[in-house]
């Protein structure tokens, strides 16, 4: 239904005359008659009881009145938020991570919800692969995670991450000879299913560190692998930041080569505009 319509008739309901309604909504009398039939005609209804002494509501028309200013204010306020979320000070924001950004992500959204008291974040963890596909499809509007990216995702570049070997602390371990130490204890790995990108770049690294240690075990996920290493059942390798989150006892030895590291960056949809994720975007690389 045209507001402008539910306009004319709460202020022909108002003003009872529509000499005065008309003078007040700018357009003349014959053009306020039109509307008001028009609008009765939709509604299959009669709005008001023309006489000499103006426009009074008829019984149905009193009834719709409170109703019509009720839209009328709720209409209102979507235009005032629409215009909020125009220039993306007001909505909300669905965001991706990854475990390399575990730190890092709500730091950003911190300091951005200091400008941006009105909008709300959401913030949820994916697999590389998963975030990747839902930012793809427009499900996430803005992910950290590993770089590169391919289109029609785009992305800003903010720290680097690095794969480490992890192992009990009380395990013997000689770092000259890493990989020979390394012989005497189970390999632990991620799932392939799980993490086909971290084992990706895992494969990449020991293909590259000419290294075919055998697995012994897999898990689904970090939590579950860094258990099994805190259990003394062996060693694994994982991104180093996950030293952050994980026990005391369990010892990260970084691992170097051209594809033991890799860039983490904010990632997100250039085929979609969103005023509200551009903001974040700015914020993020004015630091």
């Amino acid at each position: 239904m045209d507001t402008d319509l539910l306009r004319t008739f709460c202020q022909l309901a108002d003003d009872k005359n529509f000499r005065v309604a008309s003078e007040h909504l700018y357009i003349t009398q014959s053009a306020l008659t039109k509307k008001i039939k028009r609008l009765e005609e939709q509604l299959n209804v009669e709005l008001f009881d023309r006489g000499r002494h103006g426009a009074e509501l008829t019984p149905m028309g009193k009834i719709l009145l409170p109703e019509a200013k009720r839209i009328l204010k709720g209409f209102e306020s979507f235009k005032t938020l629409a215009a909020f979320v125009a220039e993306g000070t007001c909505g909300h924001l669905n965001i991706g991570f990854g475990i390399s950004s575990f730190h890092e992500a709500p730091n950003y959204i911190a300091q951005f919800k200091q400008d941006h008291p009105n909008v709300n974040v959401s913030l949820n963890d994916y697999p590389s692969h998963k975030l990747v596909e839902e930012l793809t499809v427009g499900n996430l509007q803005l992910g950290f995670d590993r770089l590169p990216v391919t289109r029609p995702l785009n992305a800003i570049p903010l720290f680097s991450d690095r794969l480490s070997i992890a192992i009990h602390e009380k395990e013997t371990i000689d770092e000259e000879n890493l990989w020979a130490s390394l012989s005497h204890h189970n390999y632990l790995a991620l799932s392939q299913g799980k993490n086909p990108t971290m084992n990706k770049h895992i494969s990449a690294y020991l293909w590259e560190a000419q290294q075919h240690p055998v697995v012994v075990e897999e898990a689904d996920d970090i939590i579950t692998v860094l258990a099994l290493v805190s259990a003394r059942l062996g060693y694994t390798i994982i991104p180093a930041s996950v030293a952050r989150i994980s026990q005391a006892a369990i010892r990260f030895i970084p691992l170097t080569g051209a594809d033991a590291e890799w860039s983490v960056g904010l990632l997100w949809n250039a085929e979609f505009t969103d005023p509200i994720r551009q903001a974040f975007i700015e914020k993020v690389i004015s630091g």
